[in-house]
C-alpha cells in the first residue's frame, strides 16, 4: 500500500509520549507466561511512531502480514524510514521479529539498521548498528507435499515468513526513552517489522553463582577443544561454559547421571552448532541428547546453521533437535533459548533409560521447523511451564504416545504465538495428561487439537485428558484456494479441533474454561471418520466470540459428549451445525439433546399445541412461557431453541 491519507493519519495516531507497551489481556487470568521478563512493542497504529507504511490486516496466506501478530506490521522501504516506541520499563535485552525478502537460492538476504535510544529531551543516549538476515526464514512446499524446505519456486506454498534476532544493547535503555530503528540500506526492498521486545537482563552468571552444585569445572574454549568432546570426557560433572559464542561441531551427549551443563545466561552464552545440514555426513550432528538421570542444562542460547526441517526433505533424515532423548528421571532444562532446529525439543525414551519427571521451565522455543517441544514415547510426569513458543512449523507443545504410553505430563503457564503449521497445543493419545493456563495467539492452522492421525497406543479408556483455563485467539483456517487459505492441503481446521478419524478413538477428554476468540473459521471442529468415536467428551464453560463460521461444526462425529455452560456470541453462522444422531450429547442438567433436521423440528413443535411450554435460548434467556395454542406463532428465530414441557426438555434447531 502506498503512502496515503491513511498512512499520514496512522502516523499521527502513533505519535505520542506515553509508553507504548502492548498489554496481553490474558495476563490478568494468568494464562500464558504471564510473568515473562520482557515487554512487547508492536508495529501497529497507536502503538508506535513511524514514517514507514502500515500493512493492512490480511489473512490471505500469500501476504507477509498474514503471519504477523494481529496481522499487522510496518514496512520500511526507503533509506531513512524508521519505526520507534516510547519505552515503559528499562531494558538491555533486545529482540526483534522481522521479515526480509528471500533470495532466489533460498539463502536469504541481509538488511542493515541503526538503533537509537533517546531521552525525553531528545538527547541521544547511544546508537548501535545491527544487521538482520532472512537466511533462516522462508519455507516452501509443493501442493500435496507433507513437509516444507528452503527451496523457492513459484508453484510452492510459502510459510515461515518471519524470523527473530536477539542481542544485548550497548547500554540499558531507560524507561520513558524513545527506542528508534532506522533502515540504513540504499536498496528499496521492503523490510517488515512485526514487533520488538525489551527486557531487563541480570549480570552474567559465573561458575560460583551456581551454588546448588559443588563439583563445577569450567570449560575454556581456547584450550579445551570442542565443547561436545569436553562434555563427553567429563560425564557426571557440572560443566560451566562462560559467556561468548561457542561453536560446536557435533552433537553433545549427556549419558551419565548428574551431568550438568550450565552457562552464563541465555543473553550471554550461545551454543552455535556448525555442522552443515546440507551434507550427508553431517546433517544430524547438532543439539543436546540426554539419556541419564538428574541431568541439567540451563543458561544458554542454542542456535544452529541449519535452515530446514529435513536433509533433502526426506523425513527419515532428520537434521537434529535442540534437545532430544529421554533425559532419564528427575532432569531439568531451564532458561534456554532454542531456535532453528528441526524441533526445539523431542523428549522420548528410545534408549530404555526412562523418561520421567523432566522439568522444562523459563525457556523460549522459537523459529524451529517442526515442533517446539514434543513429549513422546514413554514420557511420564514431565512438566513444561513458563515457556514461550513462537513461529514453529509443527505443534508448539505436544504429547504423542507412540510405542510406549505417555502419562501424567503437564503444560502450564505457556504462551504460543504465530505457529505456522499443525497447532499450538496437541495431544495424540496418553492418559492423565493436563494442559492449563495456556494462551494461544494467531495459530495459522489449529490453536488446540486432539487427533488420532498418528499411530500409537492411543487415548486410554482410563485416565482423563484435562485441558482447562485456555485462551485461543484468531486461530483456525478456512478451506479454500491452496496457498491462500486452509492448512497444507487447503482444508479447514477449527481453532479447537478434536478429530477421531483413524487408528483409535478419543476417550475421556475434558475441556473446561476456554475462551475462543476471533476465530478465522469454525471455533470448534468435532470430527469423526472410519467408525472412530469421541467417547465421554466433556465441554464445560466454553465461551466462543466472533467466530467467522459456526461456534461448533460437526463432521461425522460419533460417540458421547456432555456439554455445560457453552456460550456463543457473534458467530457468522449458527451456534452449532447439524450433527449425526450417533453423536449423543447431554447437557449439564442431564437433558438429552436432540439432533433434528428443520422439517423434523417443525413436526416436533406441532406436538406442543395445547401444552404449557417454556422456550429458552442456549444461554437461558426466556423467549416465551405459557400455553402453546399455535406453535407457528411462537416467538422463534432460526437457530437453537430449548423447549421445556411438563414431560421433557429437548433442544431443536430451526
Amino acid at each position: 500500500m502506498k503512502k496515503s491519507l491513511y498512512f499520514l493519519f496512522a502516523t499521527l495516531l502513533c505519535a505520542n509520549t506515553q509508553a507504548q507497551v502492548y498489554d496481553f489481556a490474558e495476563d490478568a487470568m494468568q494464562r500464558g507466561w504471564h510473568n515473562r521478563p520482557y515487554q512487547r512493542y508492536e508495529a501497529e497504529p497507536e502503538l508506535c511512531q513511524t514514517n514507514g507504511t502500515f500493512l493492512e490486516k490480511s489473512d490471505n496466506q500469500r501476504t507477509v502480514q498474514s503471519e504477523a501478530s494481529h496481522q499487522q506490521a510496518v514496512q520500511l522501504t526507503g533509506k531513512g524510514e524508521y519505526i520507534a516506541w516510547t519505552t515503559d520499563k528499562a531494558g538491555q535485552g533486545f529482540n526483534i521479529r522481522f521479515s526480509l525478502p528471500d533470495s532466489s537460492d533460498g539463502k536469504g538476504t541481509k538488511g542493515n539498521f541503526l538503533l537509537t535510544a533517546s531521552n525525553t529531551a531528545g538527547d541521544v543516549l547511544f546508537t548501535q548498528q545491527f544487521t538482520l538476515d532472512s537466511y533462516w526464514a522462508w519455507q516452501y512446499t509443493v501442493r500435496n507435499g507433507n513437509y516444507p524446505d528452503n527451496t523457492p519456486a513459484d508453484n510452492k506454498m510459502v510459510r515461515m515468513k518471519f524470523d527473530e534476532k536477539h542481542f544485548l544493547l550497548n547500554k540499558e535503555v531507560p524507561a520513558g526513552s524513545t527506542l528508534r530503528i532506522e533502515k540504513t540500506d540504499e536498496n528499496t526492498a521492503a523490510y517488515t517489522i512485526d514487533f520488538v521486545e525489551l527486557e531487563a537482563v541480570a549480570k552474567a552468571k559465573t561458575a560460583a553463582d551456581y551454588t546448588e552444585y559443588t563439583d563445577i569445572i569450567e570449560y575454556n574454549p581456547a584450550i579445551d577443544g570442542a565443547l561436545n568432546t569436553f562434555v563427553w570426557n567429563n560425564q557426571g560433572k557440572t560443566i560451566y561454559v562462560p559467556a561468548g559464542r561457542i561453536e560446536v561441531p557435533s552433537r553433545i551427549y549427556m549419558n551419565k547421571e548428574n551431568t550438568r551443563l550450565v552457562g552464563a545466561g541465555e543473553w550471554y552464552t550461545e551454543l552455535y552448532f556448525t555442522a552443515s545440514s546440507d551434507e550427508e555426513s553431517t546433517y544430524s550432528k547438532r543439539g543436546i541428547e540426554g539419556s541419564a538421570n538428574n541431568l541439567a542444562v540451563e543458561g544458554f542460547s542454542i542456535n544452529t546453521i541449519n535452515n530446514k526441517r529435513y536433509y533433502l526433505n526426506n523425513d527419515s533424515k532428520q537434521v537434529g533437535k535442540g534437545f532430544q532423548g529421554g533425559f532419564g528421571t528427575g532432569s531439568v532444562i531451564r532458561n534456554c533459548w532454542v531456535e532453528h532446529f528441526e524441533c526445539g525439543a523431542w523428549i522420548a525414551d528410545y534408549s530404555g533409560n526412562n523418561s520421567k519427571n523432566l522439568l522444562v521451565e523459563y525457556c523460549r522455543f522459537r523459529n524451529n521447523y517442526a515442533d517446539g517441544i514434543n513429549l513422546c514415547k514413554g514420557s511420564t510426569g514431565h512438566t513444561v511451564q513458563y515457556c514461550s513458543f513462537r513461529n514453529n512449523g509443527d505443534d508448539d507443545m505436544a504429547s504423542w504416545s507412540t510405542g510406549n504410553l505417555c502419562s501424567g505430563c503437564t503444560f502450564r503457564y505457556c504462551t504460543a504465538e504465530d505457529n505456522w503449521r499443525a497447532s499450538s497445543l496437541a495431544f495424540f493419545g496418553g492418559k492423565q495428561q493436563t494442559a492449563h493456563h495456556i494462551a494461544v495467539y494467531d495459530a495459522l492452522e489449529c490453536g488446540v487439537r486432539l487427533t488420532t492421525d498418528f499411530a500409537g497406543t492411543g487415548f486410554k479408556a482410563e485416565g482423563e485428558i484435562l485441558l482447562h483455563d485456555i485462551t485461543i485467539v484468531h486461530s483456525g483456517c478456512k478451506s479454500g484456494t491452496w496457498a491462500e487459505s486452509g492448512d497444507f492441503w487447503a482444508n479447514m481446521q477449527g481453532a479447537l479441533t478434536l478429530a477421531a478419524t483413524a487408528n483409535y478413538d478419543i476417550n475421556n477428554v475434558t475441556l473446561q474454561n476456554f475462551d475462543i476468540l476471533d476465530s478465522r473459521t469454525n471455533a470448534i471442529y468435532l470430527r469423526g471418520q472410519n467408525g472412530k468415536k469421541l467417547n465421554n467428551l466433556k465441554m464445560h464453560d466454553i465461551s466462543v466470540k466472533n467466530a467467522d463460521g459456526y461456534g461448533i461444526y460437526y463432521s461425522g462425529a460419533q460417540g458421547t459428549a456432555d456439554f455445560c455452560n457453552l456460550s456463543f456470541e457473534n458467530c457468522s453462522k449458527d451456534e452449532q451445525s447439524q450433527h449425526m444422531a450417533t453423536f449423543v450429547i447431554t447437557e449439564c442438567e442431564g437433558t438429552a439433546v436432540e439432533s433434528l433436521e428443520k422439517p423434523s423440528a417443525m413436526q416436533s413443535l406441532a406436538l406442543l399445541n395445547g401444552q404449557y411450554v417454556e422456550l429458552l435460548t442456549p444461554q437461558g434467556q426466556t423467549l416465551y412461557s405459557g400455553v402453546c395454542n399455535d406453535y407457528r406463532k411462537l416467538p422463534m428465530e432460526s437457530g437453537i431453541i430449548i423447549v421445556k414441557t411438563d414431560k421433557e426438555v429437548i433442544k431443536i434447531r430451526l
